[in-house]
């Protein structure tokens, strides 16, 4: 586990508030995309809730070549007690690949919460107050996507510079936190059209 002073020099943040709610995106602005940074082969520990679900995920990100990349899944379930280790392969568009019986339930979980960005994120986007990111399908509704936020963000680990991703329907609204150089969303809140809860993860550990 990495200090906050560690993981900013292993995952380099923006230092000030880069740009404001416009239509021009400012030259210096960076993006971000699925997989950002995962060459560098880091380690990441959520906290998943999902439905009756209720377990840490720890994903190490191992060797890539340029089909796939070799990561290992740490499962401990909070509520069984069930802990599994298990290697496997994603995909460039981050999908699981060659994934066994006992861990299959998590990886379904996993697809559907920290990795379903993958099926909304298709391309690189700025990380700009204000920039659009396209739109999104959840049901009869196309809402737009938008990052609407940029702030310090307090985790178990330390504090990291995030982007609030969101999105409304009606009086629902979607968040996903994104840092810049960490391949995946590092946190996230997720209603159905209900409004009730689907599901939330949050990053509990950051290392390299």
């Amino acid at each position: 586990m990495l200090g906050a002073a560690a993981i900013g020099l292993a995952f380099p943040l923006l230092t000030g508030l880069p740009g404001s709610d416009q239509n021009i995106i400012p030259r210096f602005a960076n993006k971000w995309h699925v997989g950002e940074n995962a060459e560098s082969k880091p380690t990441l520990q959520y906290l998943v809730k999902y439905h009756d679900m209720e377990f840490l995920a720890e994903i190490r990100f191992l060797d890539k070549n340029s089909d796939s990349q070799e990561i290992e899944l740490i499962i401990d379930d909070k509520k069984t007690g069930q802990h599994i280790e298990h290697k496997t392969k994603i995909g460039n568009a981050f999908v699981f690949i060659d994934v066994s019986d006992d861990i299959k339930p998590y990886v379904h979980a996993l697809d559907a919460t920290v990795f379903s960005v993958r099926d909304t994120v298709v391309e690189e986007k700025y990380l700009v107050v204000g920039a659009e990111w396209g739109t999104t399908f959840v049901g009869k509704f196309t809402p737009k996507l938008k990052i609407t936020e940029y702030k310090e963000t307090q985790f178990e680990f330390g504090k990291l510079k995030t982007f609030t991703l969101s999105y409304k329907i009606n009086d629902i609204e979607n968040k996903f936190w994104i840092a810049d150089g960490i391949p995946l969303p590092v946190k996230a809140e997720y209603y159905a059209l209900d409004g009730n809860i689907d599901y939330t993860y949050e990053l509990t550990k950051l290392g390299s």
